[in-house]
């Protein structure tokens, strides 16, 4: 390296300086031999680890992004309870999320109010509809069915853990709706105490084809692990169903009309 002219030597930004020190001490290499593998002297490797502890934009050594850095979530939940409710200060909000553990300095959250709020990043290009369209031509041709709590008191908002309501009864009941979609008509309903299993769901959706008397050729579901499991499309098979996994008017699939 003596021979090699100072300014043909290679330059490191500092985020690399610091993936060069990280390197030496994994390998437990000496001074001379991480600046023989980067063609820099043994004083520059010393230098810079002298100069670890220096912060700020102008730091010799770097590291390509913060520990302390919090992800964009937390901006948003600082500039949101500012827009919600005015009157709260730096410090306000700063205590209101140490409740939840969240830990954030007075200086951090103040910084966080005074950033521009940051949009969605642009889709680079359009969904593509898919080609296949289910369209419900006739009373029976398409059922949709749906699973959703009903609270019994007055919600499950509640400020933090551990006053969470569980969503099984006797603070919710369980409600599974089966609604054809040519008619828009409830074709049946069935009431549960907690979330249902599988086999719930498929002991209601045949009492329903029983009363009925007639089975869709098309069952639209979500991918609850009711519907979304290793019973489930067998069981439709048997009875010449075919369940799509979607929703309603969304990338072309399935229509409601």
């Amino acid at each position: 390296m003596a021979r090699l002219p100072p300014h043909r030597r290679p330059h490191y930004p500092p985020a690399e300086r610091m993936a060069i020190l990280e390197l030496k001490v994994a390998r437990g290499w000496s001074l001379e031999q991480t600046a023989r593998a980067f063609q820099v002297t043994a004083a520059t490797i010393a230098s810079w680890t002298r100069r670890l502890d220096e912060g700020g934009p102008d730091a010799l050594v770097q590291i390509r992004q913060p520990v302390n850095r919090f992800p964009d979530v937390v901006r948003y939940l600082v500039q949101r309870l500012r827009t919600l409710c005015p009157g709260m200060g730096k410090r306000k909000i700063a205590e209101t999320l140490a409740r939840t553990a969240l830990h954030l300095a007075t200086t951090t959250v103040g910084r966080m109010l005074k950033e521009k709020p940051r949009h969605p990043p642009r889709l680079q290009a359009a969904d593509q509809p898919s080609e296949r369209v289910v369209k419900a031509r006739y009373a029976g041709h398409v059922w949709h069915i749906d699973l959703t709590t009903v609270p019994t008191l007055s919600g499950f908002c509640c400020s933090r853990f551990p006053f969470v309501l569980p969503q099984w009864w006797p603070f919710c009941w369980w409600l599974a709706i089966v609604v054809d979609h040519f008619s828009r008509r409830a074709m049946g309903f069935a009431v549960f105490k907690g979330p249902p299993t599988s086999n719930a769901v498929r002991a209601f959706l045949g009492r329903t084809i029983a009363t009925e008397k007639i089975a869709p050729r098309h069952l639209i579901c979500d991918k609850g692990r009711q519907f979304w499991c290793d019973g489930f499309k067998p069981w439709c098979k048997r009875r010449g169903i075919k369940p799509r996994f979607g929703a309603v008017g969304c990338h072309g699939s399935i229509s409601g009309s």
